[in-house]
């Protein structure tokens, strides 16, 4: 019986794991799966570069939030003080100039969307029209073709464009304005002109027309047009 208890027979006692084929492999994947020390370092600076972000983010948010503050106090009157608390002239002026700046731009933004406005307005209505009733590209408004110069036209349509805020270029805005102001585009505005305006109206278009398209050689050909 020594040798049964020294060498027990198949199936006797506790069966010790045996690790198959599949088991090797899907282990071997495991590690092979895991990240190596570069990848490591790859994700580690990339998290660094989101915080980093994040954070410059959350930085110029607060110094535009400080910076509409300073200058609604300034535009209110207030001045600016430093550390100390004394007066900071230097940086009320720069904020008064920066207000300055704001307002015209305002302006001439809000003069635009008016013009657009009544534009939009005028081709949606089939109501009869005259000559003031239409929204002629200068500022004031005309009384007459001869009011309806280059310089006048051109000081109305780029003045929008000195808006830092602008994306549109000149280019673009002339040749927006071109189709816009093409006489066979708007003779459907001149059909329904009364009839005592109805010739003044068609030589306003025509003469709006020319001067676009004279702009638009300027842009296209600057050299040419300054050794006239």
């Amino acid at each position: 019986m020594l040798g049964y208890f020294a060498f027990p027979p198949p199936g006797f006692g506790p069966s010790l794991p045996v690790s198959t084929n599949d088991e090797s492999q899907e282990s071997a994947a495991n590690v092979e799966s895991l990240p190596d020390a570069q990848d490591i370092d790859a994700l580690w600076e990339e998290r660094q570069r989101q915080a980093a972000e994040a954070r410059r983010r959350r930085l110029e948010q607060q110094r535009a939030v400080a910076l509409e503050g300073e200058l609604y106090w300034v535009s209110m009157g207030g001045s600016i003080r430093d550390v100390y608390g004394r007066k900071d002239k230097a940086r009320t002026e720069e904020l008064r100039a920066e207000v300055r700046i704001r307002n015209e731009e305002r302006k001439l933004l809000d003069r635009w969307d008016a013009y657009e406005t009544r534009w939009r307005a005028m081709m949606a209505s089939p109501t009869p029209i005259a000559f003031n009733d239409i929204p002629w590209p200068v500022d004031p408004h005309p009384s007459s073709v001869d009011d309806l110069s280059s310089d006048a036209v051109a000081e109305f349509l780029f003045a929008p464009l000195r808006v830092r805020a602008n994306t549109i270029s000149k280019k673009d805005h002339i040749r927006m304005s071109l189709l816009r102001w093409h006489p066979d585009k708007l003779s459907a505005v001149v059909a329904r002109t009364i009839e005592e305006d109805a010739d003044s109206v068609r030589a306003a278009i025509n003469a709006v027309f020319c001067v676009l398209r004279a702009l638009q050689a300027a842009e296209r050909n600057p050299q040419a047009q300054e050794e006239k």
